[in-house]
């Protein structure tokens, strides 16, 4: 069986197509690697975050990564970009638990200086231990 010259050149145009969709997205995909790697490090070291930085750059690496979606419609399972997606997936959930961390924290931080803040502004009347005092 023959194939026809036009579904010949329109299947090669459509494997090069996809081939190019790939290589469009495998960058966009190392950018995002990069910023949570940095990201990540930072955190690490505890040095100070500058979170709203990281935040712009991981949203337009994700912004760009949802624009190459329909592109990659008709990519047949690509393994490089499986495994860059799933490094990418490992990457995200390694800097999702670090930033759960760092919330916790921050909000334990701020839970003892609202506390410490509403001791100080009373002097004790209307606590609910203010007979004990009296007694002492």
């Amino acid at each position: 069986m023959t194939v026809h010259p036009l579904r010949r050149a329109s299947t090669a145009s459509t494997a090069s197509g996809a081939s190019g969709a790939v290589d469009m997205i495998l960058p966009v995909i190392a950018r995002l690697q990069q910023t949570i790697d940095a990201e990540n490090e930072q955190i690490a070291s505890r040095q100070r975050v500058d979170y709203d930085a990281f935040n712009k750059r991981k949203s337009q690496g994700l912004l760009e990564l949802a624009r190459l979606r329909p592109a990659l419609a008709g990519v047949e399972k690509s393994e490089a970009l499986r495994a860059a997606l799933g490094a990418l997936r490992g990457k995200l959930e390694s800097n999702q638990r670090m930033l759960r961390v760092q919330l916790n924290a921050a909000r334990k931080v701020s839970d003892i200086i609202a506390r410490a803040i509403r001791e100080s502004q009373s002097d004790g009347t209307y606590s609910a231990f203010a007979w004990r005092d009296a007694d002492e």
